[in-house]
């Protein structure tokens, strides 16, 4: 079902091919809900052993944050979760044959119709930014693997560099510091004459991939999938269009309509 909010604004907002860029979360948007994230395609795929698995949970127990504790609490814990998780990926040695071997026996699942609108953004030269507190390397490895990765995309997320070339990772992506993200200079001539965003997320802090002073030239769109009875009037105050029960992207295309 999809639920139209802040309608005056989506009246003022005219897409076409040229007048927008899209910046997009990855987990369980880009992907279907029933996926887990990005960071435990390397968890489970069992090709890194007992004792990363162990070392692992042990890591994602111990620096979970209370969940009534502030957004700067919890940014500080998954800041530390994803550096230790990166020194742990340099102890166990992390390989791009391992990192395309669990890729390929991951569960992940795009979200239906996510291919057709990639797809269309690269054919009408519209750039996609794909802002995600997932490990970069798994994401882009698994765009690749189900031809849906172009050259008009654009990853910014936590990094480990497995050629050693400069820093062994990088962590700079926490699920509460989006909006903090300073874009490469090439991004940002790429996107200097573009008034319009669409933002599409499946949590509410999604909508942080924005600045404050951004919402009004960007149209929001959330995928609720759970417990939507729950989570809709938080969903409807947050996103000008909140799609639920698994809608594709095939919607959010019915909506550009250009």
């Amino acid at each position: 079902m999809k639920y139209i909010n802040q309608r005056d604004k989506l009246k003022n907002i005219k897409f076409n091919k040229d007048n927008f860029y899209v910046l997009i979360d990855f987990d369980r948007t880009i992907t279907e809900s029933k996926s887990f994230s990005a960071w435990r395609v390397l968890y489970y795929s069992e090709f890194l052993g007992k004792d990363f698995k162990e070392q692992y949970m042990d890591i994602h127990i111990k620096t979970e944050p209370d969940k009534n504790a502030t957004n700067e609490v919890k940014e500080k814990a998954f800041e530390q979760r994803f550096k230790e998780f990166m020194n742990l990926l340099k102890e166990c040695h992390i390989s791009k044959d391992i990192l395309e071997k669990s890729v390929k026996k991951t569960n992940l699942k795009l979200r239906e119709g996510a291919k057709e609108f990639f797809k269309q953004m690269y054919n009408n030269h519209i750039p996609v930014i794909i802002i995600s507190s997932s490990i970069k390397n798994v994401i882009e490895e698994y765009l690749k693997q189900n031809d849906a990765y172009y050259d008009n995309m654009y990853i910014y997320a936590n990094y480990y560099d497995m050629d050693g070339i400069k820093e062994h990772y990088i962590t700079n992506v926490t699920p509460y510091n989006k909006n903090k993200i300073e874009f490469s200079e090439k991004i940002k001539k790429i996107i200097k004459d573009k008034p319009y965003i669409l933002l599409l997320g499946d949590l509410t802090d999604d909508v942080n991939m924005v600045s404050k002073e951004k919402l009004n030239h960007t149209v929001t769109i959330g995928f609720l999938d759970g417990d939507i009875e729950a989570n809709l009037e938080k969903y409807n105050k947050t996103f000008d269009i909140v799609l639920t029960n698994q809608a594709s992207f095939q919607e959010v295309l019915e909506i550009l309509d250009f």
